[in-house]
Parts: C-alpha cells; sequence; structure tokens
C-alpha cells in the first residue's frame, strides 16, 4: 500500500526539481550557442541527423496509480507504444497507445478494485538539446481513455503532461525515463469508479526511442556546410 498524500507531494517535488534543471540547462545551452560560429552551428545541426531523425517509433513500459479520496492505491502495471514526427529538430508531434492498470480501494469495507484501461494520446513534445547524446524533454497534449471491461463501455478525454530525459544507447537508439500526470475531464461517466472529483493518475516508466529519416534533410545542412567552409577557407600562416 502506498500514501496518496505522499505520492502526490513527491511527485511534485519531483516535477518543480525537474523544471529547475530544464530551466538552467536551457540558459546554459542559449549562452552556449550565442558564442558558436555559424560554422559550428551548422555542424551541431548536422549532428540531430547524426545522432537522431525525423521519426520515432516509442516504445516503453513502467507503473501506473490514482490519486484521489481512496482509502489505498497501488501500482498498477502500464505499457505503451508510438510513433512521433519532427516539426523541427526540437518539436515532435506523435500518438501513443497506452495500456495501464490502476487498483485502488473505495473504503474501508470495500475490496480492492483492478480497473484495466486503454488510452490513445495526441502529444507535442520539445527536446531540448537534439544535437546532444543527453536531452531532457518535456510534452503535453489530449487523449481519450477507454474501458476494457465489456460492461462498462465508455470512454472520456482526459489532458496528459510528462516530462524526463533521454539519453542515446547508440547513434538512433535511445533510453528514456518519464513521469506523466493525467486529468480526466468527465467523472460522471464512472470510466474509473471512485471520488466524486474528476480523475487523477500518473504514469512513471522508461522506454526506447528509434529514431529513422531525415536523409534529405541532412544533405541540405551537408551542402550549407561546405558552402559556408568554402567562403571562409582556412589559410594557414606563411
Amino acid at each position: 500500500m502506498i500514501s496518496r498524500s505522499k505520492l502526490f507531494y513527491k511527485s511534485l517535488l519531483f516535477s518543480v526539481l525537474f523544471t529547475n534543471l530544464i530551466i538552467a540547462q536551457e540558459e546554459l545551452l542559449t549562452e552556449v550557442k550565442s558564442e558558436l560560429s555559424d560554422e559550428e552551428k551548422q555542424f551541431r545541426k548536422l549532428n540531430f541527423y547524426n545522432y537522431r531523425g525525423t521519426n520515432v517509433f516509442d516504445l516503453g513500459l513502467g507503473v501506473s496509480t490514482i490519486f484521489g479520496d481512496y482509502k489505498d492505491s497501488n501500482f498498477g502495471f502500464y505499457y505503451r507504444a508510438g510513433y512521433k514526427r519532427s516539426i523541427s529538430p526540437s518539436l515532435y508531434i506523435g500518438v501513443t497507445a497506452n495500456g495501464y492498470n490502476l487498483a485502488f480501494t473505495e473504503t474501508e469495507e470495500s475490496s480492492e478494485m483492478d480497473l484495466s484501461l486503454l488510452s490513445v494520446d495526441f502529444n507535442l513534445e520539445y527536446l531540448f538539446i537534439p544535437t546532444e547524446y543527453f536531452s531532457p524533454f518535456i510534452y503535453g497534449g489530449l487523449g481519450m481513455n477507454m474501458n476494457t471491461d465489456s460492461d462498462n463501455d465508455t470512454n472520456t478525454m482526459k489532458a496528459q503532461v510528462g516530462f524526463g530525459f533521454e539519453v542515446l544507447i547508440v547513434d538512433k537508439v535511445a533510453f528514456k525515463v518519464f513521469y506523466e500526470y493525467n486529468y480526466s475531464f468527465d467523472d460522471e461517466m464512472e470510466i474509473l469508479i471512485g471520488d466524486a472529483s474528476n480523475d487523477k493518475f500518473m504514469r512513471l516508466g522508461i522506454g526506447v526511442n528509434f529514431y529513422f529519416g531525415g536523409e534529405q534533410q541532412k544533405q541540405k545542412v551537408q551542402k550549407n556546410v561546405k558552402t559556408i567552409m568554402n567562403s571562409n577557407p582556412i589559410i594557414p600562416n606563411n
């Protein structure tokens, strides 16, 4: 069993600390970028296509748990699979299919419930340092919750926001850790049977991103790098 209040406040504290880390890293990155030459900036941009790509297959697994006025809540199993497409090296738009369990006890008199749920989520994701092996990221969007119980065939809209970091294991393959907070807009459909307020739950996991694509964009950047180098030749001292 876990304490709902302790879990919530620990999640909030972790969110604040992670946000401060991202802000500090972004400020440092902005300072570094301002000191780079045009040639160096193009080489860094080229790293995005060497390390990553314009398309991503997203796989993950972890745990999920619900927040609310329940006697007890436990961790359930969570898994996901998705696809993302880059709008720019830092910005992605994507969709994920998620399966997860929420286990909780409503009152002293009731027995533990274990709900199996599905969701389809649409997100915008921002990758802070797409030209490096390590990068934090943050994402958010809207989704649809669906109950897999045939006796309770309902669905409801929700919103989600998440953050984490990824590390490239090898080029095009990144290991990631992420935390996600979900808020359901409608509790009246009773997709999650529980307290009177709208349902709130978290999903915490690890996963792998498989990058591919972007060869045409890479060739354009390479041509631009060659143009800059030709216009700024290195002349040795006599």
